[in-house]
């Protein structure tokens, strides 16, 4: 939500640019834009993805989320970040639903809709939401004296009896009690909490300068009788804020995800419990994250077999890798699952795969330094390259990589004829991280630890302009890279000999 921010004085910027440039015009007049396509990582036909919030209900995956308007629609908006929905019951043939609940206006708390979450009650959909206005004419409550001053976040609800036609309540609405901040409180999470057998609703907000998790509980949501708990135990943190939480349950232990968007581990991260109520821990080994920057607000759903986290991974504007990262993009989908030591790892859902299992040739285009090449893989040399056929359509390539004294493996993506590839994955052992560079500038990381064995199961995925890889079934990196499609792509040692077995190659059905 504070990225919103930003994207509202960038929009007005752009709009006053717009009319200055139209101004012999009545009207604007503009071409639908060129949509990229993906197999798997979803974009709607309108907009892009931004913070998700999935339900699983009579056998479908209803993800619903808040759409991000083109730059062009939201000149002419009243408001924005509508929520929208997408469906689906196997992850891959997914249903486009379109709108489900408008945003306000300027003179109404949820001039732009933010995260929240869904839950059936009896007969009855309930849908909490966050209403946002940063309007000065909304703050000032349209007074200039600031005289009672209305509040820029509070907690709003929807109903609904289809899930298709909703109706606001507008006389409900929740704000920030006093020592919390006014202005940051935002993100409901509601669920029904089977430990204590009542309804629980996590507001993300602030305390002194801290993020915190607010808790709020009742015995029936329609009653409107929500109250105060006071904040969950979460040690160990310095967060300014812990956006678009989520818990649940595995085995005996509980899990709570939360986004962060404002130290030098910006992403998804969660936490550790054996009671709701917490404390909420990091993991033994610390690392606390499963994927990088690029898996952002990630909220989880089960069909009762296995659990899969969903977020969104942000676009350029323009869309190409010089321009500049921008809130929202398309949808990501990891299954998600615990380890026997108690932590949480991810790994590609099996749908994707069965989607991509269809084999393909792969082949050396180039070399430079030390490359011996086998029916079933390469070893590279120090500072060895080995440039491979071209990259098309959607793909999956799997390998097991031994990094041996290596310090680390470099694949570059957007290789071309004539010029330097413009994004890099690197498996960084001496830094137990894999991390992803947009024309040389770091963008995303995630740990991962390289000291025990040296031999690690890698899967990649390439849909579009997105690229996800997989290690060992415990970590993810979700990467944007415009330039890969068509292109050759290029694998690097540094340091020490790497070696790649097992290296094959599918292509979509």
């Amino acid at each position: 939500m504070m990225m919103y921010l930003k994207e509202m004085l960038l929009a007005g910027a752009i709009m006053m640019g717009l009319s200055a440039c139209s101004k012999d015009n009545d009207t604007i007049t503009w071409q639908p834009e060129e949509r990229e396509r993906f197999l798997l990582y979803h974009e709607p036909t309108k907009g892009w993805v931004g913070d998700v919030m999935p339900y699983y209900i009579n056998g479908r995956f209803e993800i619903f989320y808040l759409n991000d308007a083109t730059d062009v629609e939201k000149q002419s908006s009243t408001g924005q970040h509508p929520i929208f929905k997408l469906s689906t019951d196997n992850l891959v043939d997914v249903t486009d639903d379109g709108e489900v609940i408008p945003y306000g206006t300027a003179n109404t708390q949820d001039h732009l809709i933010g995260t929240g979450s869904m839950i059936q009650v009896g007969d009855t959909y309930y849908f909490y939401y966050t209403g946002h206005n940063g309007s000065a004419s909304w703050l000032q409550n349209n007074n200039t004296g600031w005289v009672s001053p209305n509040n820029r976040e509070a907690v709003m609800y929807a109903t609904s009896s289809d899930m298709v036609n909703w109706t606001k309540q507008t006389d409900f609405i929740l704000k920030a009690p006093s020592g919390y901040a006014r202005n940051d409180f935002r993100d409901p999470y509601v669920f029904y909490n089977e430990e204590f057998g009542e309804y629980w609703m996590l507001v993300s907000t602030q305390q002194n300068g801290r993020g915190v998790l607010l808790l709020y509980t009742s015995d029936n949501p329609g009653n409107n009788d929500w109250k105060l708990d006071g904040p969950l135990t979460i040690p160990d943190h310095d967060y300014l804020m812990l956006e678009c939480a989520d818990i649940f349950k595995v085995g005996d232990k509980y899990y709570l995800l939360f986004g962060e968007d404002w130290t030098g581990t910006p992403g998804t991260h969660y936490r550790v419990a054996t009671s709701t109520r917490g404390p909420w821990l990091k993991p033994e080994s610390g690392r606390d994250m499963l994927d990088g920057h690029q898996f952002y607000a990630g909220k989880t759903a089960s069909d009762g077999s296995n659990r899969y986290a969903f977020a969104w991974a942000h676009r350029r504007n323009p869309e190409n890798d010089n321009g500049a990262r921008t809130w929202a993009g398309n949808l990501i989908t990891h299954e998600i699952y615990a380890l026997s030591n108690g932590e949480l790892a991810v790994r590609i859902p099996e749908a994707f795969s069965s989607k991509i299992n269809t084999a393909s040739e792969w082949s050396v285009v180039n070399k430079e330094g030390t490359v011996n090449e086998s029916n079933n893989g390469l070893v590279l040399a120090d500072a060895a390259s080995a440039t491979l056929n071209e990259l098309g359509g959607t793909n999956r390539i799997t390998a097991t990589l031994s990094l041996g004294s290596a310090e680390s493996l470099s694949l570059f993506f957007g290789t071309g004829e004539s010029t330097g590839s413009t994004y890099e994955i690197r498996f960084e052992k001496n830094n137990n991280r894999i991390a992803g560079y947009n024309l040389g500038n770091e963008v995303t990381r995630v740990p991962f630890d390289f000291s025990g064995d040296d031999s690690y199961d890698i899967t990649l995925v390439v849909d579009g302009s997105i690229v996800v890889v997989y290690v060992n079934d415990q970590v993810a990196l979700t990467n944007r890279s415009y330039g890969l499609q068509h292109k050759n792509w290029r694998l690097t040692a540094h340091g020490g000999q790497v070696s790649l077995t097992n290296f094959s190659t599918f292509k979509a059905e």
